[in-house]
């Protein structure tokens, strides 16, 4: 009974975890990596935040989706409310359209924009079926490629106006 007790507890953590990630990557880890990029070789800011993201998404959307039916069961009202803002939005429209599509181009497009976790989770509202992991690697790949240009190139234009 404890021990059910404890896996409850780490579960709700780790879940905390990655949502917090998901939603709020640009505002925790965004600032990090402009001061990297401004104090050091910015060609090793970008490949170590690329990096580490990419293991970082993995893990995440490979926890989602092991414990989908948990997650879901405790969160599904947000991600459904969330998921129909998103899709009446003029901006992700779109991307929303790309998502349920049978397509590796089309979700890894998708989760450069938007983020692989909350794509993970859309494509898993959608459709039920688990992502592979051919998919989730592109997507991960491509949304981490995008976030670290962004900071790096922020740090980048700040080390050169000091």
């Amino acid at each position: 009974m404890a021990s059910h007790r404890l896996t409850r507890l780490a579960n709700g953590a780790i879940g905390a975890v990655v949502a917090a990630y998901a939603f709020l990557d640009d505002l925790l880890l965004g600032p990090p990596l402009v001061v990297a990029a401004v104090f050091l070789p910015w060609p090793l800011v970008f490949g170590a935040a690329t990096g580490l993201f990419t293991l970082v998404n993995v893990a995440s959307c490979d926890w989602l989706q092991r414990r989908w039916t948990t997650w879901i069961a405790g969160h599904g009202a947000t991600v459904e409310a969330m998921l129909e803002r998103r899709r009446r939005s003029r901006i992700l429209r779109h991307p929303i359209r790309w998502i349920t599509r049978d397509s590796d181009i089309w979700v890894t497009i998708a989760a450069g924009l938007i983020g692989t976790v909350i794509v993970i989770a859309v494509i898993r509202l959608l459709g039920g079926a688990a992502v592979g992991p051919r998919r989730l690697i592109l997507a991960s790949i491509a949304y981490s490629a995008g976030f670290a240009a962004t900071y790096t190139g922020v740090g980048i234009g700040l080390h050169d106006l000091l």
